[in-house]
């Protein structure tokens, strides 16, 4: 039947929080570039691309941190900023919802 995988959305965010506490590490400004550079044909022009390259550039020593979801979206934070984006390759890229920051925050220890 269709519906015998339906699952209803708390216990997907419950699983996304859960994925991001355990995959949930800080991630360095070459590791970072690395990403930018895995994604820099795929999402040409995008406007979060640029956002993206814009935290890494202003901050040089910044807090970030990366997780992946099982979905296999990554997520990227910039905690100096308390802004986030989330990767899903082949798809697109966009700002992290606040309840994903939220979790993201809660992982690392402390809100914002």
């Amino acid at each position: 039947m269709p519906f015998d995988k339906f699952l209803d959305i708390q216990t997907i965010t419950e699983a996304r929080r859960k994925a991001i506490r355990q995959s949930l590490r800080s991630i360095s400004i070459a590791e970072l570039n690395n990403i930018a550079k895995q994604h820099e044909e795929e999402f040409v022009g995008d406007p979060w691309r640029d956002e993206f390259l814009r935290l890494i550039a202003e901050h040089p020593g910044g807090s970030f941190y990366h997780a992946v979801l099982p979905e296999g979206v990554v997520i990227v934070y910039c905690r100096d900023e308390d802004f986030g984006l989330w990767i899903l390759a082949g798809s697109g890229m966009g700002p992290l919802p606040e309840e994903a920051k939220r979790h993201v925050k809660e992982a690392i220890g402390g809100t914002k």
